[in-house]
């Protein structure tokens, strides 16, 4: 049956066996092992994750058990090209098809709040239209911030405007040397300290690490898009690399335009030559 039904489906002529002895008999009960100690590793980890989300709801006195958790970081080169980033942690794992990018709406050429990064991400995050079908729709029981109090706050007001009130939100800020375990979680008008081998802490953890990987990425996917169709293809001897160690050192094409030809000789990497001509293509 299972011959006719690939030849049916799939078009492929097959031949099913069933070793009674040998070494593919041999091979047959290894297979057969690693299936259940992956089904009862997977039943562990199910389990496990359930009795995680229980504490995680209990500990501090949520209105959902946490099944749906949306996590959000941001990320700049020193102001420039910020980009906010949303990860999604849902069925027990981390739901990669739902992690989103925004980059950052600004007025010149560079911010270095953090408030209103987060603030314009949660906000357009939120902008649901009751009119049409988005991903949006789908609301996270718990939203997780890197961040401290204040994160916290802004965000806080941005549901208050949407009116949204069935969503439980929390913070983790490291300590004073960003050590891992030193953290601070924030909910409400509450403050938290969690031993370093409290299970709920390293779940956090691995939720904002996570997102701050995105974060990063995302940025600098952001920057090397700016990089690659940049006003510098046209000069001579500019290449990649080039354009990365100018837009890391002056933090954005403006500035680069601008740049006095001492400043530009002083980029690590450039040297004079290269430097005359930047700064002749623009200053002609």
């Amino acid at each position: 049956l299972l011959e006719l039904a690939l030849k049916k489906k799939r078009n492929i002529n097959s031949r099913i066996m069933i070793p009674k002895k040998g070494k593919k008999l041999d091979i047959i009960k290894m297979v057969e092992k690693n299936i259940i100690h992956s089904i009862d590793k997977w039943i562990h980890k199910t389990s496990s994750s359930k009795e995680l989300e229980k504490e995680i709801f209990y500990k501090f006195k949520l209105k959902n058990m946490p099944k749906k958790i949306e996590v959000y970081d941001n990320s700049h080169l020193s102001g420039s090209q910020p980009v906010g980033a949303m990860i999604v942690y849902k069925n027990k794992k981390f739901s990669r098809e739902n992690y989103r990018k925004f980059n950052i709406r600004i007025e010149g050429e560079k911010t270095n709040d953090d408030y209103f990064m987060m603030s314009q991400v949660l906000d357009r995050r939120l902008n649901i239209d009751i009119n049409k079908v988005s991903w949006k729709d789908e609301l996270p029981n718990l939203i997780l911030i890197d961040g401290g109090k204040g994160h916290l706050n802004v965000v806080q007001k941005i549901l208050n405007k949407k009116k949204i009130k069935n969503i439980d939100l929390i913070s983790i800020a490291k300590g004073k040397n960003r050590n891992a375990g030193d953290e601070t979680i924030f909910i409400k008008e509450e403050t938290f300290k969690l031993e370093k081998n409290n299970e709920i802490l390293f779940f956090f953890q691995r939720l904002r690490d996570e997102a701050h990987r995105f974060a990063i990425s995302s940025q600098r996917y952001r920057r090397n898009r700016l990089i690659k169709g940049s006003v510098f293809d046209s000069i001579i001897g500019i290449g990649a690399k080039t354009k990365k160690k100018l837009l890391t050192h002056f933090g954005s094409v403006e500035n680069i335009k601008t740049a006095g030809l001492r400043d530009l000789e002083k980029t690590p990497g450039v040297g004079k030559e290269i430097a005359k001509r930047i700064y002749k293509e623009f200053n002609e």
